[in-house]
């Protein structure tokens, strides 16, 4: 999910990739930047960058997390010192584990306990505080993302409060052509959405597709057309 958005935002953004590691951040930042202008030439207005993590949120008015679970509410606490109400924090975080051949939505765990009533968005905002945490892109395919030459005809559940981070979140979703941000509810409803990834997933192990994602369209019966 990481490189997909990086991929795509830099079409008009300045994103800034974060590791523990410069050397790995540099590493990745020149790797995305080389396929992005690639892609882009002469259109791409933004740029691709590595930092550590804890020289982010200076930089940036958005925080995207797109960790794996396990590291997620660890890597947030190096952070959230550096962060301010200004900013906004975006989880993309997706809990889930696999049990056999199918995927299963699996709590995260902190302090060695599963958070079985926590989505990983409503932990990220217990962390950070009174800074404002939207929930958003886990439906969409990352191999998507990625493959530029893609048209992501394709929706994003967005959950969360915070009208100023809401419009952030929806802003940046309409950068990337063809998605469109649905809101669906406070940060609470982030779990239902969290989990429809998984479901997916399997959706497409059982039946044989290639990346199934969500778009919501209205149903029309046919006697109500009629009418």
């Amino acid at each position: 999910m990481g490189k997909g958005l990086a991929l795509r935002w830099a079409l008009m953004h300045d994103v800034w990739l974060g590791s523990r590691r410069i050397e790995k951040a540099e590493a990745v930042s020149r790797e995305y930047e080389s396929v992005a202008r690639g892609f882009y030439g002469n259109r791409m207005k933004g740029s691709i960058k590595g930092v550590v993590n804890t020289d982010i949120p200076p930089l940036v008015e958005v925080v995207v997390l797109t960790l794996p679970p396990k590291h997620a509410i660890e890597t947030v606490k190096t952070i959230k010192d550096k962060l301010t109400s200004q900013h906004v924090v975006v989880s993309v975080i997706v809990p889930m584990a696999r049990e056999e051949k199918l995927f299963t939505y699996s709590p995260v765990v902190v302090g060695g306990k599963a958070a079985y009533e926590k989505s990983a968005a409503e932990l990220v905002a217990e962390e950070v505080g009174n800074i404002p945490v939207v929930s958003a892109f886990q439906t969409v395919p990352a191999s998507y993302l990625r493959d530029l030459d893609s048209v992501l005809n394709v929706d994003v559940l967005v959950s969360g409060q915070d009208e100023h981070a809401l419009q952030t979140v929806a802003r940046m979703t309409h950068d990337i052509p063809n998605l469109r941000a649905l809101r669906v509810g406070p940060l609470s409803t982030s779990k239902m959405v969290e989990s429809i990834t998984p479901l997916l997933i399997n959706a497409a192990i059982l039946n044989n597709l290639k990346d199934p994602s969500i778009r919501i369209v209205p149903w029309f019966p046919s006697d109500f057309a009629e009418e």
